[in-house]
């Protein structure tokens, strides 16, 4: 069994490594391990930090074309495109692993069966699935990992109509400038700039959410 760890970041060198840090100290098996890092060209700090990093499998993934955070799931997309795991975790970079054999958590339920396992965080609303892991089997099912940047809450909405979510108890803490006062930087602001809840809730988006739902449960 192996996760694979889908992670888009900018400008956050520090962070980047401690969060990745995070992930491979607290799991059972740092080999089940593999992350992938996107870097846009322009910032190539992001790339070195990876590289050097403890994470035993990691691949960084250069994007010659900046997508933004407006285009958030293009990135996550392609990274899913190149994992290998039979679990992908859609993760931040300014997210720490808190809970010990994490990874165990996640390899008891079954990769071949359309599955988001929705992990909790220490500084959100328990109820969000703010950081989702899905089964190989889903994401074969979809043929991506979403359509909107709104990627957690795709995977929550499919999950809870097709009823193949499940909550696990493995713990996440997301140091975000709402949350926690940290990380109020550029990649913050121009988060919130590119922020498009209107898009989401837009009936052209609904209708593709609509169709991916069909597709797990056909």
């Amino acid at each position: 069994m192996r996760i694979s760890v889908l992670l888009p970041s900018r400008g956050r060198s520090v962070s980047l490594v401690r969060s990745i840090g995070s992930l491979v100290t607290n799991s059972s098996d740092p080999h089940r391990v593999q992350v992938l890092v996107g870097w846009d060209d322009d910032d190539p700090d992001t790339a070195t930090a990876a590289r050097a990093s403890t994470a035993l499998d990691i691949i960084t993934v250069r994007f010659p074309e900046r997508f933004g955070y407006y285009q958030l799931h293009r990135y996550v997309n392609a990274l899913a495109e190149r994992a290998s795991g039979d679990w992908l975790l859609l993760w931040n970079d300014d997210a720490t692993l808190v809970t010990l054999g994490w990874d165990s958590v996640i390899g008891s339920h079954d990769h071949t069966t359309p599955l988001v396992l929705s992990l909790s965080s220490t500084t959100f609303d328990h109820r969000l699935c703010c950081f989702p892991a899905t089964s190989r089997a889903l994401y074969e099912r979809l043929g991506h990992m979403s359509l909107s940047p709104h990627i957690d809450t795709w995977l929550q909405d499919i999950g809870r109509a097709t009823g193949c979510i499940r909550d696990i108890p493995v713990h996440v803490h997301h140091d975000r400038a709402d949350l926690t006062g940290g990380h109020n930087d550029q990649t913050r602001a121009e988060a919130l700039a590119s922020y498009g809840r209107n898009e989401f809730y837009s009936e052209a988006m609904q209708a593709l959410l609509r169709a991916d739902i069909e597709k797990v449960r056909g």
